[in-house]
This record gives structure tokens, C-alpha cells and sequence, in this order.
């Protein structure tokens, strides 16, 4: 990645001219010294999407690692990974104290303090209000992100930077970031300027990114007309990803590699015998494989977009924006074309997905009925975004079997507050039971 010593240079610079309690109190502000101009700021966006994507403290490596252990997408090689296995177990194994679920909080948390510096720093910075603007953009999608990914997590998340901030619940959360999101479009169709984003990580396609994740959250919300606007503006032809390099490896694939945390669990994804994968699914291969696989206990590996340090990480996949649209109409009882959508995915090929992940399959052919058509869409997401970090969250919204139900599908609905927020936050809510 361009620019890594002069990026690292600055976070010390921010961390260093915080309070001492900078992880302690992810709530504390930043000095506004260190971010006086628009090269600081560029800087500080670069640097949250590092902290975003790498690192097995990050919120890439937190999330896929939460839900997949959750859903039953991954395995745990070591019960020595103590805030993994804790994950794993769920219930009551799972407090404040867990090292997963801290990583994620204190970095959302971060990720959403900083980007919060750069949208009220911009104008400031910057003469020009297309250069501002831009830079809000950026600022504006990294805290949508931050409370719209926590918020799949934990039952309420505080959304003001302040001491003993109050607790917002989902619905007030869900609509803050799809605000920020919006806002950010504005910005974005006004036209970004280059002498603001030139320096910045191009990756991430902004644009597009803002448009899924518009999609993705207004799904979560129940805003289904809002949901399918935005995901019919995601050019699917475009990729937006998290890039790696030798010295900032591919959190997954690295850890995939070491062999002593996680692996792919088995070639069911998670799902129950009702909804298992069709055997000729050819994301099946795409994602997860063995030396070999008609072995008694295949040794499941993960391959897909972490089998190498240097692979891309999607920030969105085609095929939930295609998913997105069917469960969209499946719910407002369009069934037609939710069945249209559900095709889509079905039947993309890896040839026609920008990504080379395709099913190959044949059309849906079961019972036009709202039910059965949503059943399907379920199975398709869990296979389609394998270790995408949404599989909890979907299986919840589509009222999957709970902890606390027979044969249940997840092992915790939400998780504790990490302690660290408690000793800091009076407001803290009480932990869920589940």
C-alpha cells in the first residue's frame, strides 16, 4: 500500500495527542491540531480503512470470526484461542471480557471517531467545497459503517461522541448510518475532486460501496422500496475491495494459513439438512475445499477470496446486491420478481460475476409461495457470502432457530457489552440474556 510510513506517522501523531485512555474510551475526542489540513485528513482516512481491513484485531477479522463461529461456518483448530472458543461456545460463555468482541467495539468505535474528526475537520481544512465535500464523503461511509456493523452485534451502541453517551437501539442506528450514507451520496453526485482523493486508497470504490451498503442496511431496517432503489444504482461490473500488500497481509488468509485458529467447518455453510447446498453448487469449490474430500474427516480448508495474503477482500459481493433485490420483493410479496432476482444468483457463472463466483445452477423451481421463495433466498445468502460477517444478522431477520430454541441455528442472538465500555460508559445497558 502507497504511503504506509507517512500513514503510520500520523495515527502515532493522533494516538500519541489523544487522552491516555485512547482504547479505554473509545468516546474521547481527537485533538483538532493534528488535522488542520486536507493531507492530515487524507492521511487519517487511509488509515482507517487499514484499521477497517487488516489485522487480527480489526473489524474484518472480528466480524467473519463472531458470525462464523456463531453459525457454525467455522471450526476452531485451538481451543487455546481463548476469545475464539468462547465465541464458539456461546451462552453464557461469552461476557464482557471477551478479546473478540473487544477488538471490534474498540475498533468500530475508533474507526467511527476518526472518521468523525474528518467530516467536521473538512471545511476547515479546505477552501474548496468540492474538496471538503469529498473528504466528508469518505468520513461520512466509515461511520455508517462502523454503526451499521456493530449494530448486527450488540443489542444498542451509543452514537454520540461524549462522555457517558446514551444507548440508541437498533431502529434509531440502522436509520443514523443510512442518514450518513445518504448525505455521502450527495456529496459523491456532486462530483468528488481529485486534489482530495487522489492520495486516498482507490480500492474501495466509493460510489458503489455507499449504494450497497444503502441497500444492505435499508434491508436490515425493513425499508424495502429504499433497499431496492439503492441496490439497482450498484454497478455490478465494478469491483470495491480491501487490498493488501507484503507488509499489511490479508487478515484471513493469514490466519487461515497459520492452521492454529479457524477453518471452513465442513461443505454445509452453516446450514440445517433442510436447506443444505444442491451437491453440483459451484460455489461449493470456490469457497471451501480438501486434500481430500471423500476422506472419512476431510481436513475443510478455506480458499475463496483468503487462500493467499495478497487476495482482495470484496467490501460487498454482486450477488448480495442481486440478493438484496429478492428478498426486497419476497417481502413486499412480489414474488414474481423476487424470483427473477433469486435466478440471477442461481444462475450466475463464474464467468459472468466480476469476481469469478458463480452457482451454475439451475433456475428456482419450487413453490411460488412467499415462505418457500425467502427459504431459498436464505440458503442462497449463506452460500453466496460465505465469511462475508452477515450471517448472523440474516439468520435473526429471517427467524432462523435461536439459543433458545430446538435445534438452534445460532448460539447468541447479541452479545455483552465489552467491559472496557462499562467501566467508562454509566449508561451501559444490561447485557442480553441470549
Amino acid at each position: 500500500m502507497k504511503n504506509i510510513i507517512k500513514l503510520m506517522a500520523i495515527a502515532l501523531v493522533i494516538v500519541a495527542s489523544s487522552c491516555d485512555t485512547e482504547y479505554l474510551d473509545p468516546n474521547s475526542t481527537l485533538e483538532p491540531d493534528v488535522v488542520n489540513n486536507t493531507d492530515n485528513l487524507i492521511m487519517l482516512i487511509n488509515g482507517i480503512q487499514q484499521r477497517w481491513s487488516s489485522d487480527r484485531a480489526g473489524i474484518i477479522y472480528t466480524y467473519t470470526h463472531i458470525s462464523g463461529l456463531n453459525t457454525d461456518e467455522l471450526r476452531l483448530l485451538n481451543p487455546g484461542n481463548l476469545g475464539e472458543n468462547e465465541i464458539l461456545l456461546g451462552g453464557d460463555d461469552v461476557n464482557g471480557g471477551n478479546e473478540v468482541l473487544i477488538n471490534m467495539w474498540t475498533n468500530a468505535m475508533l474507526t467511527r471517531k476518526e472518521a468523525t474528526t474528518v467530516i467536521d475537520a473538512a471545511d476547515d481544512a479546505s477552501e474548496s467545497a468540492s474538496a471538503s465535500g469529498s473528504l466528508k464523503a469518505y468520513g461520512l461511509f466509515y461511520r455508517a459503517m462502523a454503526h451499521g456493523t456493530l449494530i448486527q452485534f450488540f443489542e444498542s451502541i451509543p452514537l454520540e461522541i461524549i462522555e457517558n453517551a446514551t444507548f440508541e437501539d437498533r431502529a434509531t442506528v440502522l436509520q443514523n448510518a443510512i442518514a450518513d450514507l445518504t448525505e455521502a451520496k450527495g456529496y459523491i453526485d456532486a462530483g468528488l475532486d481529485a486534489t482530495a482523493t487522489a492520495d486516498i486508497f482507490t480500492s474501495v470504490d466509493l460510489e458503489n460501496s455507499v449504494n450497497a451498503m444503502l441497500a444492505r442496511f435499508n434491508l436490515m431496517a425493513g425499508n424495502y422500496d429504499a433497499a431496492l432503489t439503492a441496490a439497482n444504482a450498484v454497478d455490478l461490473s465494478a469491483k470495491s475491495t480491501w487490498v493488501y500488500d507484503a507488509s499489511i497481509p490479508n487478515p484471513l488468509a493469514f490466519w487461515f494459513g497459520s492452521q492454529n485458529v479457524t477453518q471452513a467447518k465442513d461443505l454445509t455453510f452453516g446450514l440445517p439438512s433442510e436447506l443444505l447446498p444442491d451437491e453440483n453448487d459451484a460455489r461449493i469449490p470456490f469457497y471451501v475445499t480438501a486434500d481430500d474430500l471423500a476422506a472419512e474427516t476431510p481436513n475443510y480448508q478455506v480458499v475463496g477470496f483468503w487462500s493467499d495474503n495478497l487476495d482482495e477482500i470484496p467490501v460487498y459481493l454482486p450477488g448480495e446486491i442481486l440478493l438484496i433485490k429478492a428478498e426486497a420483493y419476497a417481502r413486499t410479496n412480489d414474488l414474481t420478481n423476487a424470483v427473477t432476482e433469486l435466478n440471477s444468483v442461481l444462475t450466475k457463472t463464474a464467468t459472468t460475476d466480476i469476481y469469478g463466483l458463480g452457482a451454475n445452477l439451475p433456475e428456482y423451481s419450487g413453490p411460488i409461495v412467499q415462505d418457500d421463495i425467502l427459504d431459498e433466498i436464505y440458503k442462497n445468502r449463506r452460500v453466496e457470502l460465505y465469511l462475508t460477517g452477515l450471517s448472523l444478522e440474516d439468520n435473526r431477520r429471517f427467524e432462523r432457530p435461536g439459543p433458545a430454541d430446538a435445534n438452534a441455528e445460532r448460539n447468541r442472538n447479541y452479545y455483552p457489552y465489552p467491559n472496557a465500555e462499562r467501566d467508562n460508559n454509566t449508561n451501559t445497558p444490561a447485557n442480553p440474556a441470549l
